[in-house]
């Protein structure tokens, strides 16, 4: 038997403007703009016959209509999404996470046991790993850890969050210190050689910066040793083969094992801020807000009492 239906987008769209009273409100839910929901609106009552909405100021007044068919609706859908989420990997329930591989390495990898404390033990988590300029794919992450420049806007339909910017500072292993016969708050910069620096090329535009602390050398950041991963440098420092200049975020547990220590030399904060990017239509989902809220206290909240390490 063929049905007689409505479009399911026009359907769609109607329950998200009906519960919320709000075009924009529903727009923002489904990740679509509030002219795309209008003409969903009047093509649903043009295909059912009857006027829905009635505005109300800025606002908008269901029908009697819209009123006998919303609660329906949203138990229709709700079965819809039920059934959908029983097939697949967890479709539906799982929660994906997206973040760069240096912040998840150093920071989020590290406590997940406060995540697994933090959410209903039945729902599955899925990292998805980023890069800088990745366009988030809605089907594919739900929550990203992104860095990039303060003023960069977030992208299009995802709620952004500034959390801290990237702070650098020169760090060395308390044994490399011991051996070149130097403590933290004074070394002997004349001294270094080209191998005692550990640069990471990712991050050449701070190269001017670092320059400033290495102005009595006689070799120029050219000779150093270079790595093209954040990781691979803060391992060779906690290795005792040389200074690394690293953001108090992804080097933070290093420090707070003891392996390095921050040197006596002038901080300096990158243009880059670390942003927390949250799904719309999974925003009203307990217990994605609560991986969102673990995601700040590990990247936000220390690294902006402690500007120093």
């Amino acid at each position: 038997m063929r049905r007689k239906l409505p479009p399911l987008r026009a359907l769609v769209a109607f329950e998200a403007t009906a519960r919320h009273q709000s075009v924009k409100d529903a727009a923002e839910e489904l990740n679509v703009t509030q002219s795309a929901i209008s003409h969903q609106l009047r093509q649903l009552e043009e295909s059912v016959g009857v006027v829905l909405f009635v505005r109300k100021g800025r606002g908008l007044s269901l029908t009697k209509s819209a009123r006998q068919l919303l609660p329906r609706l949203t138990a229709a859908l709700d079965d819809i999404s039920g059934i959908t989420s029983e097939i697949g990997p967890d479709k539906g329930r799982a929660i994906r996470i997206g973040a760069l591989a240096t912040p998840a390495l150093s920071i989020l990898i590290e406590e997940l046991e406060s995540l697994r404390s933090a959410i209903p033990g039945d729902i599955p988590v899925q990292f998805r790993k980023i890069e800088f300029d990745d366009d988030l794919d809605p089907l594919e992450i739900d929550i990203a850890l992104q860095i990039a420049p303060k003023d960069l806007p977030g992208p299009e339909g995802w709620t952004m969050e500034l959390l801290t910017p990237e702070i650098y500072h020169a760090l060395v292993s308390p044994q490399w210190l011991e051996r070149r016969g130097f403590n933290k708050n004074n070394v002997d910069v004349a001294r270094l050689e080209p191998r005692d620096i550990l640069l990471i090329d990712s991050d050449s535009e701070q190269f001017s910066q670092i320059n400033s602390w290495f102005e009595e050398t006689n070799f120029a950041l050219g000779d150093c040793w270079t790595f093209s991963h954040h990781i691979w440098a803060l391992e060779a420092a906690r290795e005792g083969h040389g200074i690394v200049a690293s953001t108090d975020v992804v080097a933070r547990k290093y420090v707070d094992r003891g392996e390095l220590v921050a040197l006596n030399f002038p901080d300096f904060m990158s243009s880059w801020w670390y942003r927390l990017l949250i799904r719309p239509s999974r925003e009203r989902d307990p217990a994605v807000m609560a991986a969102a809220s673990w995601i700040r206290d590990q990247i936000g909240p220390q690294s902006r009492e402690n500007t120093h390490l």
